[in-house]
């Protein structure tokens, strides 16, 4: 009776059921890792809005802020570089620091220039526009107008200056944004903001400039105006930079021929007063009071107040009004006598040199080179020469047999000369400019290119004489 008790309570305890331990541990490690996942890419999408997925993702959750306008006195601290600075700093970059440097400058920018450190790059010069267009849906800034222009110190660099601004204000700059037209960046008074760097296929660099500062903007000495204001919105999706393959090219070529058929000044005419400086395309200042708003437009400017343009008399002294001044008429100052010289004392071309054999004390600097250390570059004839077309993309050096035709300064102008019973060329003047601590020859010196001496040819354009102006830099220094 006993057996059948045991018997009975083996039967009732039946086989033992197996725990879900490894299950679970399987299952927590998976939510683990789900989470390290979500961390970091929480990580990622924060640290990189310039990348069109990530920015739309922080646009739906609202974590990024739209692009604000900065001021002068409080924009972020930058380094203000020329053109040829620039270009000398990145144009050593390989392809891949080419793609880091941009994916930085693109980040600081959409994040407002809060979460850097580092010096903006800040562009400053001169530079002529080549080509302009209407930005669209489909480019990186969807609304105003960009303009390519080429640097008038350093040809090498490109522009593309990019104008966020309403549809009505569009038809207002059109005019404005023309081929020829010069565009300034001054250091006090501008942040053109490097945003991308690109390298064009013939080894130029292409900058794409933002200005921080989103002000208005008019031909100095010209009529028109127009407005800028910071994008509401990017499209990242559009790249940078706004204007290339076709485009570029396109643009390239009519500024080209631009330059081909706009007549240059005589060189090294006689005169002491400068050539007068063509209209350029700056930034105006705000009224005095204005409160400048860190997105939308400024405040429109009175028609009645005179816009100060920066350099201008305006800019420095407010407006005097006709009823401030006295009824007392001004007194004609008496006419000066001109001088009595006879003709013939002075040469048209020539300049007075107050030490002569000395080196022109304001003539300009550029690197030199001793005798035979002359960087690799195209060698040209002076006909080869004439088929230039505006200033080289590489490194051009003239050669053939030249005579001083004339002297000023640190600049003199050459002339074919025929050498073993061949002829000259005829309409074509070389003018070669030589820098601070060079002595440049005497008129009538025979010149004959070679080891001693290497002209490098920066530009070429067309008098307005319509002979050929070919011009040039000594870079051997002796």
């Amino acid at each position: 009776m006993a057996d059948d008790l045991y018997d009975d309570d083996y039967d009732d305890a039946g086989p033992k059921k197996r725990d879900n331990l490894f299950i679970w541990t399987v299952f927590i490690l998976l939510l683990i890792g789900l989470a390290f996942a979500c961390w970091l890419g929480s990580f990622y999408i924060f640290g990189h809005p310039e990348q069109a997925r990530n920015y739309r993702i922080l646009q739906r959750l609202k974590k990024i802020d739209p692009v604000k306008r900065f001021e002068v006195t409080k924009g972020q601290q930058g380094d203000w570089q020329t053109s040829k600075q620039l270009f000398d700093k990145y144009g050593k970059y390989s392809s891949l620091q080419l793609e880091a440097e941009n994916a930085e400058l693109l980040r600081t920018f959409v994040t407002n220039y809060r979460e850097t450190k580092k010096l903006v790059p800040y562009m400053r010069g001169n530079f002529t526009i080549a080509e302009s267009a209407v930005l669209t849906g489909k480019d990186f800034i969807t609304r105003g107008m960009v303009a390519l222009a080429v640097s008038n110190e350093f040809p090498q660099v490109l522009i593309e200056h990019l104008y966020p601004m309403k549809e009505s204000e569009i038809a207002k700059a059109k005019p404005l944004l023309v081929t020829g037209n010069p565009i300034k960046l001054e250091r006090t008074y501008d942040l053109g903001a490097v945003i991308h760097i690109e390298r064009v296929s013939d080894g130029r660099l292409q900058f794409t400039v933002v200005p921080l500062l989103y002000g208005n903007y008019a031909l100095s000495g010209g009529a028109g105006t127009f407005t800028t204001e910071p994008p509401a919105d990017l499209y990242p999706e559009g790249g940078l930079p706004v204007i290339t393959g076709e485009r570029l090219d396109s643009a390239t070529k009519k500024f080209t021929e631009f330059r081909r058929n706009q007549p240059a000044p005589e060189p090294g005419t006689q005169g002491d007063a400068p050539p007068p400086q063509t209209p350029q395309i700056v930034r105006l200042d705000n009224p005095n009071g204005t409160k400048i708003p860190e997105t939308g437009s400024l405040p429109e400017i009175p028609v009645a107040t005179p816009i100060p343009i920066a350099g201008s008399p305006t800019s420095r002294k407010p407006p005097v009004s006709v009823a401030m001044l006295p009824n007392t008429p001004r007194p004609a100052a008496p006419p000066t006598p001109a001088p009595n010289v006879p003709p013939g004392v002075f040469k048209p071309f020539i300049a007075s040199n107050p030490e002569p054999g000395l080196p022109n004390a304001q003539a300009p600097a550029w690197r030199t080179y001793k005798p035979g250390q002359v960087p690799a570059g195209h060698t040209l004839s002076l006909a080869d020469a004439t088929s230039l077309e505006a200033t080289p993309s590489a490194r051009t050096y003239l050669q053939g047999n030249f005579v001083v035709n004339a002297k000023n300064g640190s600049r003199i102008v050459l002339r074919s000369r025929p050498v073993g019973g061949g002829a000259a060329i005829p309409a074509v003047r070389v003018i070669v400019e030589y820098g601070n601590g060079m002595l440049a020859p005497e008129e009538g010196t025979n010149i004959d290119p070679g080891r001693n001496s290497a002209f490098e040819i920066r530009d070429v354009r067309k008098g307005a004489d319509g002979e050929l102006n070919i011009y040039a830099r000594e870079i051997v220094q002796e």
